[in-house]
């Protein structure tokens, strides 16, 4: 690290203070103080004072400390890997991307030990700025150093950025093999209603069949068994997430709920942020409408105050209850307190949701007539239609404004970074679950659908299946067959 004499002076006080699984900021400044001049140690100590920085929320002082750190340190990859931590959640995502793919080539044992949360946002944000050719490249190269994750989705999606971009290298035997480890039914979906991959078509329905009810049942399995295996609820929500897109509502409920039975004030679960809001709509559906609302309050007192983006999952929901409601009142009131947290957390909290959130505001605001409150998050959301089209849709389709949902559908599809996710809305949408919301927006949706310049367009640049695939469970699939064992398994059971 450092032969300088100055350096050598500080180096055992300096190794205790970056090696500690939490590193004390103050140690780390008293540290620094002692590296005035541009050496690579005081360059590790920036970065590792960035990292501890960046968890106290301190975003202005990480982002200047660790491009110290990279200035002084240039392709080394522990302040590339602390830096794109930093990046993804300071807006900076591309230059956060790059860095790790970066490390991951000089370093890529390093690289497998990324948090699988920040790489997922970081993925999550790419996409989100437009950029799918960073996103996919990321997606592959995870793959590539064998990142590993315990979440089948994440494993289907680096597998469909992996044939994407065979196809787009004209490698077609490879992206063919791909094919085999793409699980997620929406995933295959991707790439069989759209013409740029239609050599991949005859493939995709060897294994999915004609309904991809093969393929829908084979990824249900492999989820429940992700679930049955680990029993945590990050598992757990990828299960309840399909079930619940499949209808299986009473499932999610059945399944699901009582793992919140032991949810105490001040004791959070790891990952119940995201499994509470899935359960919580499922009760909705199913009638359960006070105790959908209990189970987020009860959600919401496991944080301390200062729990920043993990309670920020639980007031989106709020919102998202009182959408399915059509309760415009109540969502109005959630999402004034959910955007306000969020303005609290400054540049951390990922744009989409801020988005989604605006969308419902502008939407309860013109279903009560209150036209001028709606006009500021409603510009916000059509500014951002480019790239995040689904909150634009959902307006439109809230206030029944027709055209300008077909509009946007016909524009989205001439986009080829926007065109799979127009592709997939022109598909026929499978059972209703019949809540007040779907029941306002369904039939405008239909009309978009049905409309002629859609149907032209969906036409020119990919196809309209004529069913829908893997919108209800598979034939024969009971979700209540197979739950976690809740002892563990008896030494001598393999």
């Amino acid at each position: 690290m450092t032969t300088d004499p100055d350096d050598l002076k500080v180096l055992e006080e300096a190794s205790a203070a970056v090696s500690s699984r939490s590193p004390d900021l103050a140690r780390l400044d008293a540290v620094l103080i002692k590296l005035p001049r541009p050496t690579p140690l005081r360059g590790m100590i920036q970065s590792v004072r960035a990292g501890a920085l960046h968890a106290q929320n301190r975003s202005a002082q990480a982002v200047a400390a660790i491009n110290e750190g990279l200035r002084l340190l240039p392709n080394h990859p522990v302040p590339q890997l602390i830096a794109s931590g930093i990046f993804t959640f300071t807006g900076a995502p591309q230059r956060g991307a790059d860095l790790w793919m970066q490390a991951s080539v000089t370093s890529p044992e390093l690289a497998r030990g990324t948090d699988p949360y920040m790489l997922d946002a970081l993925i999550g944000r790419l996409y989100e700025n437009g950029d799918r050719t960073r996103g996919d490249r990321l997606s592959a190269r995870m793959a590539e150093i064998g990142f590993s994750t315990a979440l089948a989705s994440a494993r289907s999606h680096a597998a469909l950025a992996r044939t994407r971009e065979a196809v787009q290298n004209q490698q077609l035997e490879e992206a063919l093999r791909g094919i085999a480890l793409i699980s997620n039914p929406a995933d295959l979906e991707v790439l069989f209603v759209d013409r740029r991959y239609e050599d991949l078509w005859p493939r995709i329905a060897e294994w999915g069949g004609t309904d991809f009810d093969p393929v829908s049942r084979r990824y249900l399995e492999e989820l429940r068994g992700d679930w049955v295996a680990a029993g945590d609820l990050n598992t757990a929500t990828e299960y309840a997430r399909r079930l619940s897109l499949l209808r299986a509502d009473a499932a999610v409920v059945e399944l699901f709920l009582p793992l919140f039975d032991e949810v105490r004030v001040g004791a959070p679960q790891d990952g119940m942020e995201f499994l509470a809001p899935v359960v919580a709509r499922s009760m909705i559906v199913v009638g359960r409408h006070e105790d959908a609302y209990r189970l987020l309050e009860k959600v919401a007192a496991a944080y301390p105050e200062d729990a920043g983006g993990n309670s920020l999952n639980i007031d989106a929901a709020f919102v998202s209850l009182a959408m399915e409601q059509a309760n415009w009142p109540e969502v109005i009131s959630s999402a004034d307190r959910f955007l306000r947290a969020a303005e609290a957390l400054g540049p951390s909290i990922n744009r989409s949701p801020l988005i989604a959130v605006r969308s419902a505001l502008a939407c309860a605001y013109s279903r009560t007539a209150q036209m001028e409150d709606a006009r500021l998050p409603a510009a916000e959301v059509l500014l951002a239609a480019n790239v995040m089209p689904g909150s634009a849709l959902n307006l439109h389709l809230c206030r029944g404004d027709t055209a300008a949902a077909q509009a946007l559908i016909v524009a989205r599809l001439e986009d080829v970074v926007t065109r799979d996710w127009a592709l997939r809305f022109v598909q026929a949408p499978g059972p209703r679950r019949g809540t007040p919301l779907e029941l306002l927006t369904g039939p405008t949706a239909d009309q978009v659908r049905a409309a002629p310049e859609v149907i032209a367009a969906a036409n020119k640049h990919g196809r309209i299946l004529p069913a829908a695939l893997a919108r209800s469970l598979p034939d024969g699939f009971d979700p209540l067959e197979i739950r976690p064992a809740p002892q563990p398994l008896d030494p001598n059971a393999i």
